[in-house]
């Protein structure tokens, strides 16, 4: 069973303050009782208990039971939840018909700053959930674990994963392109980066800082993500060269159509380099199974 303090600031991050918490997490470890015996067992002031009470009541989260003194119960936990996840719902549905009529002078392509590690595993999350077609990731294995079952998920759907890493990765439904090397060492000059590329449509980038609430970016702009694509591009390309692996089926597949049509002419213009013409050349696609 979870700890008292891990139930109750679970419970915290769900809208309660910290008495509604103790007093519901009380309830359900010893019920039914009385507020003073509440108030005994759950820490919470006898001068405060009758107003939390009267909360958890009208929420729905506490039954008081016909006896004399009166008496409580909680509502079970999958019930609660349920509550709560039909309110949410409802509310969220009433914002959005507000909302979604408001004129906004917004662009969808702005930079935008997520600050704080778990906030930027969240967001990357709804990247990784959200992807229809392809997913690029320039990440460290901490980072990669923390993310691993929406990876999952998505490869499941059917995306396409391409993962490049200088830490020893191992993500058999992904293309993987990993360096192995001992991520406590790399951890001695270098933080924690993380890029991951949705759909080439949504972009999230910058340091995985789980000590500090560093800020993060995440934006749609086209620019900005064909940049860092490129960037993720040239590692792989590195990789390929530095063990002897061609990667130009995987490095063709991530350049995209307009790529390709810049790679047409440069072989129309310079058709003595070869190395321009991809077709010409033998594709194994990286390294989906074997880590190198």
């Amino acid at each position: 069973m979870p700890e008292l303090t891990q139930m109750v600031a679970t419970i915290r991050e769900l809208g309660f303050n910290s008495y509604e918490a103790k007093a519901y997490v009380s309830l359900l470890r010893n019920n039914p009782v009385t507020r003073y015996e509440l108030s005994k067992n759950s820490g919470v002031p006898r001068s405060a208990i009758y107003g939390v009470i009267k909360k958890l009541e009208d929420l729905g989260a506490v039954n008081a039971l016909y006896s004399n003194p009166e008496q409580y119960v909680p509502l079970p936990p999958e019930k609660f939840l349920k509550l709560l996840e039909d309110r949410f719902s409802s509310r969220l549905k009433k914002a959005q018909d507000v909302l979604q009529d408001v004129e906004s002078s917004l662009e969808e392509d702005h930079l935008w700053n997520i600050v704080g590690y778990q906030n930027m595993l969240d967001k990357a999350k709804g990247l990784i959930n959200q992807a229809k077609s392809t997913l690029y990731l320039s990440i460290w294995d901490r980072e990669l674990q923390l993310l691993k079952p929406d990876l999952e998920s998505a490869a499941k759907r059917g995306v396409m994963i391409i993962i490049f890493s200088f830490t020893p990765v191992v993500f058999n439904p992904a293309r993987v392109f990993s360096y192995r090397l001992d991520e406590s060492q790399l951890e001695t000059f270098w933080a924690h980066k993380i890029i991951i590329v949705a759909d080439t449509a949504e972009l999230l980038m910058g340091e995985a800082d789980n000590r500090l609430p560093k800020k993060t970016a995440w934006t749609g702009n086209r620019a900005i993500i064909d940049m860092v694509t490129n960037h993720i591009i040239l590692d792989i390309t590195l990789f390929g060269l530095r063990f002897n692996k061609n990667v130009n089926q995987i490095v063709s597949t991530m350049q995209g159509g307009e790529s390709r049509k810049l790679g047409k002419l440069l072989s129309a213009v310079y058709p003595e380099l070869p190395d321009l013409n991809v077709k010409k050349r033998r594709s194994v696609g990286g390294v989906p199974q074997k880590q190198i």
